[in-house]
C-alpha cells in the first residue's frame, strides 16, 4: 500500500495530503502545533482565488477539514530528525520512531523576530506586505529591515500607503542600485538610518504608533502597521541526510517539487521558490504529495 509521511501542517502539507489520500496514500501527518501553520494567524487574505476575503483561520481549517474527510492521521509531536535508511525514511519523535517509503518536508520558516511583536502579528505587525499590505491603504506604515527584502516591502507599500518609514539598522540600504533608485524615488517614503524598534504603541488591541532609536535618539511614529523584513530561515535543521541539497538553507527542488533524494519532496515555503505565497505552497503540495504518493507504491 501507498504510504507517506508529511512534515509540517500548513497549507502546503495539508495541500500534500489531500493529494496524496485522493491518489489511495495512506498518510501521517507530523505537526506539533495546530493544523493551518503561519496560515491560521493571519486577520484576512484577500490574494486567494475563490475568496475575495477570507480570514486565516477559516481557510485553514476548511482546508485541515478537507484532509481529515479523506482519512488523514496526525501525530501531534515534534519531529525530532528525519533519516534515511536503505530505501525507507526513519521519522524521529520524542519516544517514536516511524519509517516511510516516502516524504514530504513542509516546515516552512521560521521568521526573524525583533522580539517585541508578541500579540500584535495580525492586529498590525506582519511578516508579508503582498499579504496584509492593502489593509493599510492610505494610511502610515512602517518597515523594519535593511536588506533587499526590506526595500522590496517599501517600494510595494510605498505604492498604496500615504506614508512609509524603513527603519533601518546600518548607516545603509543592502539592495540593487535599481531598487534603491524607485525606492528613493517615492516622496513619501522617509529612511531612518541606524535605527531600531523599541516599543510598540497600541490602541484598541492594534498598532497605533512605534518608539525608534536614530543615532541613539529616541522618536515615536504614528503608524498603522509595522511589517517586519529581518529575514527568515528554513526550517530544516531536524533533517540528516547526506547529499541532500541546500540553496542559503533552503531546500532545492524540481519540478516535481522533488529533492535530490529519492523519495524525499518538499513543498511551500521551506522550498528555493521564488513566490512564497498561499497559493503557491498549496501548488507544491499538490505535485509533492502526488508525486511522493506515486513513489511510495514502487517501494516494497
Amino acid at each position: 500500500m501507498k504510504k507517506i509521511a508529511i512534515i509540517g501542517g500548513g497549507v502546503a502539507g495539508l495541500t500534500a495530503a489531500i493529494y496524496a489520500l485522493r491518489s489511495g496514500a495512506e498518510v501521517t501527518l507530523f505537526e506539533q502545533f495546530g493544523l493551518g501553520g503561519q496560515v491560521a494567524t493571519i486577520d484576512k487574505i484577500e490574494n486567494f482565488p475563490s475568496h475575495s476575503s477570507v480570514e486565516g483561520w477559516k481557510l485553514a481549517s476548511d482546508i485541515a477539514a478537507q484532509a481529515r474527510s479523506l482519512g488523514l492521521k496526525t501525530v501531534r509531536k515534534r519531529v525530532l530528525s528525519l533519516q534515511k535508511h536503505g530505501e525507507y525514511f526513519t521519522v524521529v519523535t520524542d519516544g517514536e520512531e516511524y519509517e516511510f517509503p516516502a516524504v514530504v518536508v513542509a516546515t516552512g520558516t521560521s521568521h526573524n523576530t525583533l522580539g517585541i511583536e508578541d500579540g500584535y502579528v495580525g492586529h498590525g505587525v506582519s511578516y508579508c506586505a503582498t499579504c496584509d499590505g492593502a489593509f493599510f491603504r492610505d494610511k502610515p506604515v512602517a518597515v523594519a529591515g535593511a536588506s533587499k527584502a526590506a526595500v522590496s516591502e517599501a517600494i510595494y507599500l510605498a505604492d498604496i500607503c500615504r506614508k512609509v518609514y524603513v527603519v533601518c539598522a546600518r548607516s545603509q540600504l543592502s539592495a540593487e542600485e535599481k531598487m534603491l533608485v524607485e525606492l528613493f524615488a517615492h516622496d513619501n517614503v522617509d529612511i531612518l538610518y541606524n535605527a531600531s524598534v523599541s516599543q510598540i504603541a497600541e490602541q484598541d488591541g492594534n498598532v497605533a504608533a512605534i518608539k525608534v532609536f536614530v543615532d541613539g535618539e529616541p522618536r515615536t511614529l504614528t503608524v498603522n502597521a509595522l511589517f517586519v523584513a529581518t529575514g527568515a530561515a528554513p526550517v530544516t535543521d531536524f533533517i540528516h541526510i547526506d547529499g541532500l541539497e541546500r540553496m542559503r538553507g533552503y531546500l532545492v527542488v524540481d519540478d516535481r517539487c522533488e529533492t535530490g533524494i529519492k523519495g524525499l519532496y518538499a513543498a511551500g515555503d521551506v522550498t528555493n521558490g521564488s513566490l512564497k505565497q498561499i497559493v503557491t505552497a498549496c501548488a507544491d503540495g499538490a505535485k509533492a504529495g502526488a508525486f511522493a504518493a506515486a513513489y511510495s507504491a514502487t517501494i516494497k
